[in-house]
C-alpha cells in the first residue's frame, strides 16, 4: 500500500492519446463472468485473453449489474497521463441505465490474480459514492507492468490475464423535507432522512472507512452526512459528521453556508429515545470542511440499545441556515470619524452573492455583511435557549490577512442584553503561529433609515496568533437593534460593515550581545496612517533582549512624530538604554536619532520628539520614500533593576549564597546541547532541593524544558514537589508559577491536561487509592534515595487533609482563569475537581487568601485597601468560575457553590464586590435557564438568610429586572398590534385582488370561446393546406437534386459573407475602441491636446485612403462574382438538360421493363431519403436565416435602430456612413445594370435578389 495513488474521474474516463474506439478489441473477448451475485453483493471475474500481444491504449470490459446499476472495469495496460511510466491503470466506473445520476455508495475490491500463488495475487480495496460526475474511480499506478508481464511471475496463464472483483453497494434512502418554494434551488430550513437498510453488509469497512450519504444542498452549499467509527481511550465510538461537499464538475465558486444543525440516530425500539446532538458554523469561506462528533454515541449501544434494527439505520439532519451576501471593497484609507457609506470605495477581491474571495495585495478594505431575516435568527436561538453563539462571516483577504467579521446575536453575556460584535484576523501563510500585525479597524452595524445614526466603533490593535479576536462584547443592545422604528433591521435584513487598514511592515532584529541589541522596523505604508496617528498610536511587535520584552511606539502629536519605547507589564523590572533613529533613505549620514533610557516599572519614561510632521513629508527631506519609513531601535544596554533593602535579623549572605548562584545560572543562556543534561540533573535534585532555593530551581526546570522539548517531564515533577508542599508554598514561588503560566503557552497547556487528568478520576477511584504515590509515577528518573524520601513523605501526608494535597493544583487553575484561551478548559477541570471531591470551600478561601497577600506585595501602601485589594481581571474571572458553576448538574458542585458564594463574600468585602455578585445572581436567577433557575435562588436564599442586609438590594435588582422585563413585554405587544394592523390592510388588498381577479375571469371565458372558433376555422384551412402541400410534394422530388446544388452554392457563399461579417464586425470594435479611448483623452487635455488631434487626423486620412483602397478591390471582387453567376447559370441549365433526357429514359424504361419492380422499390428508398435531406436542409436554411437575423440585429444602428443611446457626434458620424454607403450601392447598381443586364431576364430572379442583399450586407 505504499505506491496507493487513488485517482478520482470527475467527468468521464481519462481520454487516451488514440482514439479509443478503434483499438477497443471485439466485446466479446472481454466479458465479465458474474460468479456470485445477491442483491447488492456481487464477485465477478475478467479475463482478458492475448494480454502480452494488446497494442491498443485501453481496455474496457462489458457491463455487469449490481443491485440495478452497471459496473464495468476499464484498464490502461501501459498507464495513463497521471501514472508513472511502467505502471498498469485499473478503475471502476458505473452508470445507471434508467437515469444520469449514478449516485450509489459502493465498497469495492479489486485483484490481479495469481494463478499460480494466490497468495502473490495484487490486490487493493477502497469505499466511494459515485455520483453524476463522478462516476469512475480506482487507482492510477495499480501494477508494476514488468512484474504482470514476467512470465515466471504467474499473473499470465496462456498470455491470458484475470482480474476479480468484489463489489457491495449500499441500499439507502433520502428524504429530503424543506421551506423552499417552487422555483428555488436551496433550502434555508429543513429536515433530511437518510435510511441505511444493509448496514451489516459494510460493517466491517467501517471499521477503517467512512459512510458518506448523498449531498443536499443548504443555502449555496452541499452537505453530506459523514459516519465512522473511531477509537477514543481505547473505547470504539460512533463518529458522526456533517461536512461540504464538492459535486460540481468545474467549481468557479467558493460554497459557503453558516447553519445551526441538530443529528439523530433514531431509535427503532419502542421505549428507548433518539440520540441527538445540536451544533453550529460555517462550512467553507475559509472555515470547516466538517463539524460533528467523534464521540457521537458508544459502538456498543449503537448495536444493543435498538439503534441498528435487521441491518437498518435511520439518521435524521435537522438545519437552519442563514441567507447572507457578503462584499468587500478597497477604501482609500480608513477615517476617524463615523461611517461614510461608500464615498470613494472600490472593488478590492471579494465575492458578490455567489463568487469566490480572492486574495488581494490592497492593506485596505472594507467588508459588507448583510444577514437576511436576522429576526427568525434570534427567535430560533430563543426558542432554543442558546447563548454565546458565534455567527461567523466568511473570510476575505486583505493584505497577506484573512479577515471576517464575528457577531454573537444574543451576545456574550449570561442575560441576553447586548449584541457582541468583533473581527478575526488570521495569517494563514504563517505556520509558525509566531506572526504579528497591527491593525486599524472600524465596526459598524448599518441604520438603513439614517446612515448617520448607524453604530459605529474603532479601535487600534497588534493582532498575534494569540489575541486575533478584537471587538467589544456589548457594542450595542439588543433592544435598540431590534426596535421597529430604529431602522437597524429593514426588511429583515441586518447589515454589518467592517473597514480594516493593515500596516505592511518589515521587522528585523540583530542581536549583537546578550544585552544589547539593533531593531530596524520599515513601515511601507506609512502615509495611510498619517491621519490616524493623531488619535491612535502605531505599535511594533514585542521583541526580547536579555530577558526583557520591549516594544516600538510612534504616534503625531501636535505638529511632532514622537516615538517612544514601551515593555511588557508582566516582566520584572529592568533598566533600559536605548536610541531611536528615523533613517534617511536618500541619505543615512542625514538620518536623525535620539537616545534616552527607562527604567520599565520604577520610573517614568519620557517620549522623544523625533522631528516635525511637514519635515518630514517633504519629499525631497528622504525620510519618506514611496510612503516607506525606516526606523532603527538601538539597545544600548539591558539589566535587571536590583532593590536593595536591609535585612531585619541577622546576616543572610550564608543562607541566600546558593539562591544567589541558582538566580545567576537561570539568567544564562543554554544551548541545544546541554539543555537535556541540564533538565536531567535539575530534575534530579528538585526532590531534595531546600525549600528557599526552591523558586530558582523551578524556573532552571522549566527554562531547560521548553528549550529540549520535555515541558510534560518537567510539568510532572513540578506537580509532584507542590503536592508534597501542600498549602505552605512562599508567595514568591506563588507568583512564579502564576508569571510562568501566562508567559509561556505550552507550560500552561501542559499544567492544565495533568490537573484535569487528576480532577477527571471519580471518587472510587480516588477512595480505592487507584493512582499511586506521585513522585514515584510521574519522576521514575529520580535516585533512589530521592525516590524513598518522597515515598515515605507522601505516606505521612496521607494522614494530612485530602484537598491541601491539591493546593497548587487549585491555585494554577485559578490564576488560570485570567488566560483568555485557556478559560473553559480551566472552568471544566475546577468543575470536575469539585465534582470528584478533590475542591472544598477550605482550600479555596486559602488559595484566594495565597492571591490576596501577592497581590498585596505587588501593590503600594496607599493601593491597599478592600476596594483595590485584587485586579479587577482577577475578580472577574473567579466571578465567572462562579457563575459556571452554577449552571452545573451535579448535586455535590450545587453545595459548592453555596458556600463559594460565601467565601467570595468573605474575601472580597468591598460594596462594589458584593453588588456586582449580587447582580449577577439575580440576573441568572431570573434568566430563563432551568438549570440555573432553582440554584441560583437557592443561592440568594442562603446569603439572605446568613446577611440580612443583602435582602434590600436583592429585591432592588429583582424589581429592575422585572421593569426591564415589563418593558420588553410591551414592546412585544406593540410589534403584535402592528403585526394585526398589517394583516387586517392584508385582508383587504387580496378581497380587491379577487374581485380583479373575477372579472378578468369571466373577460378571459369570452376571449376563450372565440378563440376555439377561430380554432376550428384555422384547423379546416390547415386540412385544405395539407391536401396542396401533398401535391406540391410530388413536383418537388423531381427538384430535389437541383436544389442540393444550390444550397451548397448557398452555404458556401454565406460562409464567405459570415466570415467577412465577423472581420469587419472586429475592425469596427477596434476602431469604436480607439475612438472612444481618444474622446476620454480629450476630455481631459487641454491646449497641448490640439497638436496631437492633428496627428490622429492625418491617421484618420490615410485610414480613409486605405478603405477607398479596400472598396475597389471588393468592386472587382463583385465583378468576379457577377462573371461566376453567369458561368453557374450555363451549368444549371446544362444539368437541367441532363436530367430531362434522364426522365425521357426513365419512362421508356419503366414502359419496357415493368417486372423490375425491385429497382422501382429502390427509387422509392431513395425518394425517402432525399425527403428525409430536404427537412434537414430546410432546417438549416432555418438556422441560417436565424444566425442572419441575429447578425442584423447585432449592427442594428446601421438600420435605424437603437439610436437614442447614441451621441450627437456618433449620430454625425452614422449618418455620414449611410450617405457614402447608398452612393456607392448607387453606383454599383448602375454598373451591374449595363454589364450584367441579361441578369434581370433569367429564370431565377429569387438568386437575384439574394446575390443583392448578400452584397449590400457585405458592404455594410
Amino acid at each position: 500500500m505504499k505506491n496507493h495513488r487513488v485517482k478520482t474521474l470527475k467527468t468521464k474516463t481519462p481520454k487516451p492519446i488514440s482514439s479509443p474506439l478503434s483499438e477497443i478489441p471485439p466485446a466479446a473477448d472481454y466479458t465479465v463472468t458474474v460468479d456470485c451475485s445477491e442483491d447488492f453483493h456481487s464477485l465477478c471475474k475478467w479475463v482478458i485473453p492475448g494480454f502480452r500481444k494488446i497494442k491498443s491504449r485501453s481496455l474496457y470490459s462489458r457491463y455487469f449489474q449490481v443491485s440495478g446499476y452497471d459496473f464495468r472495469f476499464f484498464m490502461y495496460p501501459k498507464g495513463d497521463s497521471l501514472s508513472v511510466p511502467g505502471h498498469i491503470s485499473l478503475y471502476l466506473q458505473v452508470n445507471d441505465p434508467c437515469s444520469s445520476n449514478c449516485d450509489c455508495y459502493a465498497c469495492y475490491k479489486i485483484v490481479i490474480v495469481n494463478v499460480v500463488d494466490e497468495t502473490k495475487s495484487l490486490s487493493k480495496e477502497s469505499v466511494y459514492r459515485f455520483s453524476k460526475n463522478r462516476k469512475s474511480i480506482g487507482w492510477c499506478e495499480f501494477a508494476v507492468s514488468n512484474t504482470v508481464l514476467d512470465a515466471n511471475s504467474g499473473f499470465l496463464k496462456d498470455g491470458v490475464l484475470t482480474i476479480s472483483g468484489e463489489i457491495r453497494v449500499l441500499d439507502e434512502k433520502m428524504e429530503f423535507s424543506s421551506d423552499r418554494s417552487e422555483g428555488m434551488s436551496y433550502a434555508l430550513n429543513g429536515k433530511v432522512t437518510w435510511s441505511i437498510r444493509n448496514y451489516g453488509l459494510l460493517r466491517q469497512m467501517v471499521k477503517t472507512q467512512k459512510i458518506i450519504s448523498s449531498a443536499f444542498r443548504v443555502w449555496e452549499a452541499y452537505l453530506g452526512v459523514n459516519l465512522s467509527k473511531s477509537m477514543v481511550n481505547g473505547a470504539e465510538n460512533l463518529s458522526l459528521f456533517l461536512e461540504i461537499k464538492d459535486i460540481e464538475k468545474n467549481p468557479v465558486i467558493d460554497r459557503s453556508c453558516w447553519c445551526l444543525f441538530r443529528i439523530s440516530v433514531l431509535s427503532q425500539k419502542p421505549g428507548v429515545s433518539h440520540v441527538s446532538r445540536e451544533y453550529y458554523g460555517r462550512f467553507g469561506g475559509g472555515g470547516d470542511t466538517s463539524l460533528g462528533w467523534t464521540e457521537f454515541m458508544k459502538i456498543s449501544d449503537f448495536f444493543d440499545e435498538g439503534y441498528v434494527v435487521d441491518d437498518n439505520v435511520l439518521i435524521s439532519v435537522s438545519f437552519n441556515a442563514i441567507q447572507e451576501s457578503s462584499f468587500s471593497f478597497r477604501i482609500e484609507g480608513v477615517s476617524s470619524g463615523k461611517c461614510k457609506g461608500m464615498i470613494n470605495c472600490g472593488y478590492l477581491g471579494g465575492k458578490s452573492k455567489y463568487g469566490l474571495v480572492k486574495r488581494c495585495d490592497d492593506y485596505t478594505g472594507k467588508i459588507i455583511w448583510k444577514i437576511e431575516n436576522f429576526s427568525r435568527l434570534k427567535d430560533i436561538l430563543k426558542k432554543k435557549k442558546m447563548k454565546g453563539l458565534c455567527v461567523k462571516s466568511r473570510r476575505f483577504w486583505i493584505g497577506n490577512m484573512e479577515v471576517r467579521i464575528l457577531v454573537y446575536p444574543r451576545g456574550q453575556s449570561q442575560k441576553p442584553i447586548h449584541l457582541s460584535t468583533f473581527l478575526e484576523v488570521l495569517d494563514p501563510g504563517n505556520s509558525s503561529g509566531d506572526w504579528s500585525s497591527f491593525i486599524v479597524y472600524q465596526l459598524a452595524v448599518m441604520n438603513g433609515k439614517m446612515i448617520e445614526k448607524s453604530v459605529v466603533k474603532q479601535s487600534a490593535e497588534r493582532c498575534s496568533n494569540a489575541t486575533k479576536n478584537h471587538g467589544w462584547s456589548e457594542f450595542m443592545t439588543l433592544t435598540s437593534l431590534f426596535d421597529q422604528d430604529s431602522g437597524f433591521i429593514g426588511h429583515e435584513t441586518a447589515v454589518f460593515t467592517a473597514e480594516v487598514h493593515i500596516l505592511k511592515e518589515t521587522f528585523m532584529t540583530t542581536e549583537s550581545s546578550d544585552n544589547a541589541c539593533s531593531v530596524t522596523w520599515k513601515m511601507e505604508n506609512f502615509l495611510s496612517f498619517k491621519e490616524i496617528m493623531l488619535s491612535q498610536r502605531i505599535l511594533s511587535r514585542f521583541f526580547e533582549v536579555g530577558g526583557c520584552k520591549l516594544q516600538i511606539g510612534i504616534y503625531q502629536s501636535s505638529a511632532n512624530i514622537c516615538a517612544y519605547l514601551g515593555s511588557d507589564p508582566l516582566i520584572d523590572n529592568f533598566w533600559v538604554n536605548y536610541r531611536i533613529t528615523i533613517v534617511n533613505q536618500n541619505d543615512p549620514a542625514k538620518s536623525l536619532c535620539k537616545e534616552s533610557s527607562l527604567c520599565t516599572k520604577a520610573y517614568f519614561n519620557a517620549d522623544l520628539q523625533l522631528m516635525k510632521v511637514s519635515d518630514m513629508l517633504d519629499t525631497d527631506a528622504g525620510f519618506v520614500v514611496h510612503e516607506t519609513v525606516t526606523l532603527v531601535c538601538e539597545i544600548l544596554d539591558c539589566c535587571p533593576w536590583f532593590e536593595f533593602f536591609e535585612p531585619e535579623t541577622g546576616n543572610m549572605e550564608a543562607e541566600s549564597s546558593d539562591c544567589q548562584f541558582l538566580s545567576a545560572v537561570c539568567q544564562m543562556d543554554i544551548n541545544n546541547e546541554e539543555c537535556k543534561k541540564t533538565f536531567s540533573e535539575v530534575s534530579g535534585v528538585l526532590g531534595s532541593t531546600p525549600y528557599e532555593a526552591l523558586q530558582s530551581v523551578i524556573h532552571l526546570l522549566f527554562k531547560s524544558a521548553s528549550q529540549c522539548q520535555c515541558i510534560p517531564r518537567a510539568v510532572n515533577v513540578v506537580r509532584a514537589r507542590l503536592e508534597l508542599l501542600g498549602a505552605e508554598i512562599s508567595p514568591d514561588l506563588l507568583d512564579l508559577l502564576g508569571t510562568t503560566m501566562n508567559s509561556q503557552h505550552e507550560i500552561a497547556e501542559a499544567m492544565l491536561r495533568e490537573i484535569d487528568c487528576v480532577f477527571a478520576l471519580d471518587e472510587k477511584c480516588k477512595l480505592l487509592d487507584v493512582t499511586p504515590c506521585p513522585l514515584s509515577k510521574e519522576m521514575p528518573y529520580l535516585d533512589s534515595g530521592t525516590r524513598h524520601a518522597a515515598n515515605s513523605s507522601h505516606r505521612e501526608d496521607e494522614s494530612r487533609s485530602h484537598v491541601h494535597h491539591y493546593f497548587s493544583d487549585i491555585f494554577i487553575l485559578i490564576d488560570m482563569l485570567s488566560i483568555p484561551s485557556l478559560t473553559i478548559e480551566a472552568s471544566g477541570a475546577f468543575e470536575r475537581g469539585v465534582a470528584h471531591g478533590y475542591i472544598d470551600n477550605q482550600v479555596v478561601a486559602l488559595v484566594l487568601e495565597k492571591h490576596a497577600e501577592r497581590f498585596s506585595a505587588n501593590s503600594t501602601a496607599r493601593e491597599k485597601n478592600a476596594e483595590s485589594l485584587f485586579s479587577e481581571e482577577f475578580f472577574t474571572s473567579v466571578l465567572a468560575l462562579a457563575e459556571t458553576l452554577s449552571l452545573s448538574i451535579n448535586s455535590r458542585v450545587h453545595n459548592f457553590v453555596q458556600m463559594f458564594y460565601v467565601t467570595l463574600f468573605e474575601v472580597f468585602s468591598g460594596e462594589s464586590y458584593h453588588t456586582r455578585m449580587l447582580r449577577g445572581l439575580v440576573d441568572l436567577a431570573t434568566s430563563p435557564v432551568d438549570n440555573s433557575l432553582e440554584m441560583n435562588l437557592d443561592v440568594l436564599i442562603f446569603l439572605v438568610h446568613r446577611e440580612h442586609g443583602f435582602a434590600r438590594p436583592v429585591l432592588k435588582m429583582v424589581g429592575d429586572a422585572a421593569k426591564h422585563d415589563n418593558t420588553d413585554h410591551s414592546a412585544i405587544r406593540h410589534r403584535l398590534r402592528c403585526l394585526e394592523e398589517k394583516i387586517i390592510h392584508i385582508g383587504e388588498e387580496k378581497r380587491a385582488e379577487l374581485s380583479n381577479i373575477s372579472s378578468e375571469k369571466a373577460t378571459l371565458l369570452e376571449r376563450l370561446t372565440e378563440t376555439e372558433a377561430a380554432l376550428l376555422h384555422y384547423k379546416s384551412e390547415m386540412e385544405l393546406e395539407r391536401d396542396r402541400f401533398t401535391c406540391e410534394k410530388t413536383e418537388v422530388c423531381a427538384h430535389i437534386q437541383d436544389i442540393e446544388t444550390q444550397l451548397e452554392q448557398l452555404c458556401s457563399k454565406h460562409k464567405d459573407h459570415v466570415a467577412k461579417h465577423s472581420m469587419e464586425k472586429r475592425d469596427y470594435q477596434d476602431h469604436l475602441h480607439h475612438v472612444e479611448t481618444q474622446l476620454s483623452h480629450l476630455k481631459s487635455l487641454k491646449h497641448q491636446e490640439l497638436k496631437k488631434l492633428l496627428k490622429e487626423k492625418e491617421v484618420l486620412a490615410e485610414r480613409l485612403r486605405h478603405a477607398e483602397a479596400n472598396l475597389e478591390v471588393s468592386d472587382r471582387k463583385l465583378k468576379k462574382h457577377a462573371s461566376k453567376v453567369v458561368i453557374q447559370e450555363e451549368e444549371q441549365q446544362t444539368q437541367l438538360d441532363e436530367i430531362w433526357q434522364l426522365k425521357q429514359k426513365v419512362e421508356q424504361i419503366e414502359i419496357v421493363k415493368q417486372d423490375k419492380e425491385e429497382e422501382v422499390a429502390h427509387y422509392r428508398a431513395c425518394t425517402y431519403d432525399l425527403e428525409a435531406k430536404l427537412n434537414d436542409c430546410q432546417k438549416h436554411i432555418q438556422f441560417l436565416e436565424n444566425a442572419h437575423r441575429e447578425e442584423m440585429e447585432q449592427h442594428a444602428p446601421l438600420y435605424g435602430v437603437g439610436l437614442e443611446s447614441l451621441s450627437m457626434e456618433s449620430l454625425e458620424n452614422l449618418l455620414r456612413i449611410h450617405e457614402d454607403g447608398i452612393k456607392n450601392i448607387h453606383a454599383l447598381q448602375h454598373q451591374l445594370r449595363n454589364r450584367s443586364g441579361h441578369l434581370v431576364s433569367s429564370e431565377n430572379p429569387l438568386q437575384l435578389r439574394q446575390f443583392a442583399t448578400y452584397s449590400t450586407m457585405s458592404y455594410c
